[in-house]
């Protein structure tokens, strides 16, 4: 993992991997995208961190705008999410993951070629 994470990244992460091998989902060749996270997730929480302390909108030079840490937040939020989808860790991709596993399955070639085989059997 990056150096310098806050402790609630690296425990979100520490949860990430966990479900990950627990459902042997992961493999060397993911630390990339893991690493990816946990940076997306660790400048998500600070831009928010900074918006609650500073509020939305900010005073930049004599004038009101909104806080440069919303896009920041915004960007980082949206590739958090992204990854998350991938990996299945959202509540719905982890449903459509399941309903494609379970399609797939029933309906793959081996199968289909191992009932084909019984059925040829079955009628001699």
């Amino acid at each position: 993992m990056p150096i310098g994470l806050s402790e609630e990244t690296e425990d979100f992460m520490k949860d990430v991997v966990k479900e990950l091998n627990k459902r042997k989902a992961i493999q060397s060749i993911d630390l990339g995208a893991l690493r990816m996270l946990a940076t997306s997730y660790e400048m998500y929480l600070q831009s928010t961190q900074i918006m609650l302390k500073e509020g939305p909108i900010v005073m930049i030079k004599y004038e009101k705008a909104a806080n440069p840490a919303q896009n920041i937040a915004t960007k980082n939020y949206a590739q958090v999410m992204k990854i998350m989808t991938e990996y299945g860790l959202t509540v719905k991709s982890r449903s459509t993951i399941s309903t494609m596993k379970s399609v797939e399955e029933d309906n793959s070639p081996l199968d289909k070629f191992i009932n084909n085989s019984k059925k040829k059997k079955i009628g001699k």
